[in-house]
């Protein structure tokens, strides 16, 4: 059921920005490390040092083949664009890096970031099953979280 309803939200967002490098790409504000260390300071957890961080690839410099292959274990189908995703078995995070639309969304790249980090943490930090559903619930909860606290204009810039 998960794999279908991401394949369709998948073809929607298709339709809504279809797959180009964009003309104003969004930027992160705040360090990957410093988001994962809010992250864990929000969820009571120690920073731990010897687990790698997970390397970032953005939309509008990955070649989308390059995503198709790392995330088709993992969902089981080849999406046609890249979308803010945590590849557990490389331990790689894609962030969509459109600036439009984190602006029309009154988003910021970095609550993405958070998102993707809260499943690196689930895995990482917890030894959580990430086929667990529920996790997006956790990780969805984190991110409006993060948006709240340090999001504030992002989605303006």
């Amino acid at each position: 059921m998960k794999k279908w309803a991401t394949s369709g939200l998948l073809s929607f967002l298709a339709l809504l920005f279809p797959i180009e490098v964009f003309a104003n790409p969004a930027k992160l504000k705040y360090e990957q490390l410093f988001i994962l260390k809010e992250i864990l300071s929000y969820k009571n957890l120690k920073y731990r040092p010897e687990i790698p961080l997970p390397e970032l690839f953005l939309s509008s410099t990955t070649p989308v083949e390059v995503f198709q292959e790392d995330i088709f274990p993992q969902w089981g189908f080849k999406p046609d664009f890249i979308t803010n995703s945590y590849v557990a078995n490389s331990n790689h995070i894609y962030l969509f890096d459109d600036q439009t639309y984190y602006t029309e969304n009154k988003r910021c790249m970095d609550d993405s970031m958070a998102h993707e980090l809260t499943h690196y943490v689930q895995l990482k930090y917890r030894g959580w099953d990430l086929n667990d559903e529920s996790l997006e619930w956790d990780a969805v909860e984190t991110q409006t979280w993060f948006r709240e606290n340090y999001c504030q204009d992002l989605g303006r810039q």
